[in-house]
């Protein structure tokens, strides 16, 4: 703390901090001294005094001088109350030009007070100079609020930890990010202890450099900010970080937001970002440098291909599920891109279990545009946490391409409960997507991250590897056969292959059937894995009925007894099914009796459906809902050169769920997917979908492929964190 709190501290307060007293009015008749004293004492909520709670302060002189304020000695009384009124008892109120009182705004989004609220500090003015001198304090309370205060806004708007796990003795870099930083602002560092650590410099004290010490656990660091808002009101405000000291560490980094903190795979540089946003941007493929500048502007680092944010705010009234927030955030892009020919549309969709909401979208622009500029126009419209507000202007690199055609993924979740939004966001140019796949998989497809404070935990999973041959994965096609579908089912066909290799890459025995939305007859042989007769079958013409139902056909083909696809012996004994339905047209189930898709054959017995249709049927049709029902994914139709990646999606998730080796704890915990760790017989294997392991959250399971695949009998251990307490 500074040396002086100053009368400034708090406007609404400046009566309570008034000139010293009279040293005759202080002395008693007899000519002793009288020594004043404060005491206080908690109001409950519906008090006289304060409706909302808080805590009376009471002084008096110290009469029998035994150094405490006994009830007789009471001379008068102030109240501050929990939604920041104050009044004070009329007679006696002189005692308070001795017995001074501060009262300081903690800001929303402490670490200690969510709400915001009052840190009051109370003493003896006893050098008589009008100021509560740090050495003069007796006693501080803190009051926090239960929502009635009006609390200043949070001036941390995140704290980033690079890397967030470590080895004994290993280091971190923590950061702070803190809107309208000024140099007459406080920054204190300290460790779960409470013990004071220095800062990088004094230029730069929101910038911790860690080094750990040889214990193994978790060790929380909390950053602390004294500092005096454009009102005049002194703030404070603390958040907390925690590191892990681990044996076996995998490379993640944490940014610690409003309610919750994220976790991302060590591939990006985290950079600060200051305005109406809570959060940070992050680069991929990181290069050295400080990437920790102060000013208004933030630069890209040089080379950088891959962008993106993490971000936090509530729902600014734009809707009470992620996926509505999500549509309505993505509208709002669509209105400001630059020129009225600019469109941003939606690859796929996949909504989780848990409510998340992973997305990917195609950003097409008449005139290219550097990757940084678009990112800052992403974040106006996304990412602020007040309406209409505003962030740091971001300088794009010497070295970045303007280009037309983007990729941007996202995964957004959202808790009504606590008003909160978490997106985790990346932006590349759509000609790099390939060479950065995995990385925008491991950060977008699921949010990763776990409340402030939580306690994580180090799991180990050993495996011994299966022959994975062995595994097996059914898939069912329902295609639409109506004449306007002849452009789609060309290409579907033409992709057929692109299919059969990511699949054959896991090692998967796999078959094949098909449908189509007006018959529930298999075409062809029925299931089959050869690629000349799935390439056929995928093409069953353009002279079907013009009232596609294919969940009807799909369902009855998979009746339990008299199904098509059950009498041909389909799906197999221990094998996965995947259901996969293309049309241009919204489902037509009928209504006798209606579809229900949240309950039906394909959620009962575990069947995945995915389904390739239009986005505007998705409030006049079904296939997208029982996409999200059955943990399946949605793609739009019209994205004919998305394809080939969502078909490899299909496969993957398929092997995963046949072939994967599930985490153990991933059905009750919450899984920090970003801190997996993967060995073969001691060996550290690489997360690559093409020769590695990928993470699938639909499958919770863990799978390998091409020449990553484990000898039969080969030791596999999977270490990761997860969060102590239950999702």
């Amino acid at each position: 703390m500074r040396k002086d709190i100053q009368i400034a501290m708090l406007a609404v307060l400046t009566s309570l901090l008034t000139a010293c007293w009279d040293d005759d009015k202080d002395d008693d008749p007899s000519g002793a001294e009288r020594n004043a004293l404060i005491r206080t004492e908690a109001l409950a909520v519906n008090d006289s005094h304060c409706a909302s709670g808080g805590l009376r302060i009471i002084a008096g002189y110290d009469e029998n001088q035994n150094a405490q304020l006994d009830e007789a000695e009471y001379v008068s009384s102030k109240y501050v109350c929990n939604d920041g009124q104050q009044s004070s008892d009329g007679e006696g109120n002189p005692i308070f030009d001795e017995a001074l009182v501060g009262i300081a705004f903690i800001a929303k989004e402490d670490v200690n007070c969510p709400a915001g609220g009052q840190k009051i500090y109370m003493g003896v003015d006893k050098n008589n100079n009008q100021i509560l001198d740090s050495d003069e304090i007796t006693d501080t309370e803190i009051l926090c609020s239960d929502g009635t205060l009006n609390a200043p806004e949070s001036v941390i708007n995140a704290l980033t930890a690079s890397p967030a796990t470590v080895v004994s003795n290993g280091v971190s870099v923590l950061e702070a990010t803190i809107s309208n930083a000024s140099q007459v602002d406080e920054i204190q560092w300290t460790d779960q202890n409470g013990k004071l650590l220095s800062p990088r410099s004094s230029s730069e004290p929101h910038i911790l450099d860690l080094q750990a010490g040889p214990d193994l656990g978790q060790f929380t660091y909390t950053v602390s900010i004294e500092k005096q808002n454009a009102g005049g009101k002194q703030v404070l405000q603390s958040k907390s970080i925690t590191i892990t000291v681990s044996q076996a560490p995998s490379a993640t980094q944490t940014v610690s937001l409003e309610t919750r903190q994220v976790f991302l795979p060590d591939d990006f540089t985290m950079s600060p970002v200051t305005g109406d946003i809570s959060g940070t941007v992050i680069y991929g493929d990181p290069k050295t440098g400080s990437a920790s500048s102060r000013m208004m502007a933030i630069p890209t680092p040089e080379e950088t291909e891959l962008v993106g944010f993490v971000a936090e705010r509530g729902a600014l009234n734009q809707g009470t599920t992620a996926q509505q927030i999500l549509q309505t955030m993505v509208n709002a892009v669509s209105q400001h891109l630059p020129s009225a020919g600019d469109r941003i549309e939606q690859l796929s969709q996949t909504v989780l279990e848990n409510g998340n909401v992973s997305a990917s979208y195609n950003i097409t622009l008449n005139t290219a545009m550097l990757p940084t500029n678009l990112l800052h126009l992403l974040l106006q419209q996304m990412a602020v946490n007040v309406i209409g507000g505003a962030t740091d202007t971001l300088i794009p690199a010497s070295t970045e391409v303007a280009v037309s055609s983007f990729q941007f993924d996202l995964v957004v979740s959202y808790n009504p409960l606590q008003d909160s939004l978490i997106m985790t966001a990346t932006l590349v140019d759509k000609n790099h997507v390939g060479r950065y796949a995995d990385v925008i998989s491991a950060t977008t497809s699921e949010t990763i991250s776990a409340a402030l404070g939580s306690t994580l935990l180090l799991q180990s999973d050993q495996f011994t590897a299966v022959e994975q041959t062995r595994s097996k994965a059914d898939f069912l096609f329902v295609i639409d056969n109506s004449g306007s579908m002849s452009d789609e089912q060309n290409e579907l066909s033409r992709l057929t292959q692109s299919f059969i290799q990511t699949i054959g890459a896991s090692g998967i025995d796999y078959q094949v059937g098909t449908i189509t939305t007006d018959s529930d007859q298999l075409r062809g042989v029925g299931f089959t894995h050869d690629a000349t007769q799935i390439e056929a079958d995928f093409i069953p013409g353009t002279h079907g009925s013009a009232t596609e139902r294919g969940i009807f056909f799909a369902e009855k083909a998979l009746d339990p007894v008299n199904g098509t696809v059950t009498q041909a012996g389909y799906p197999r004994v221990g094998a996965s099914l995947s259901v996969i339905i293309v049309s241009d047209e919204p489902s037509q189930y009928g209504n006798n009796p209606p579809f229900d898709p949240s309950q039906n054959l394909f959620v009962d017995n575990g069947y995945r459906v995915y389904a390739i249709v239009k986005p505007g049927h998705a409030s006049i049709s079904q296939y997208d809902d029982l996409a999200v029902s059955t943990l399946g994914k949605i793609l739009n139709i019209d994205l004919i050169s998305e394809y080939d990646n969502f078909m490899n999606t299909v496969a993957n998730n398929a092997g995963a769920t046949s072939a994967g080796y599930k985490l153990s704890l991933a059905a009750t915990h919450q899984i920090l997917s970003s801190s997996l760790s993967v060995k073969v017989d001691g060996v550290a294997v690489q997360r690559s979908t093409a020769n590695g392991w990928q993470y699938y959250p639909l499958s919770q399971a863990v799978v390998f492929t091409g020449a990553a695949i484990p000898a039969v009998g080969a030791t596999i251990t999977i270490a990761y964190q997860y969060v102590q307490t239950t999702p």
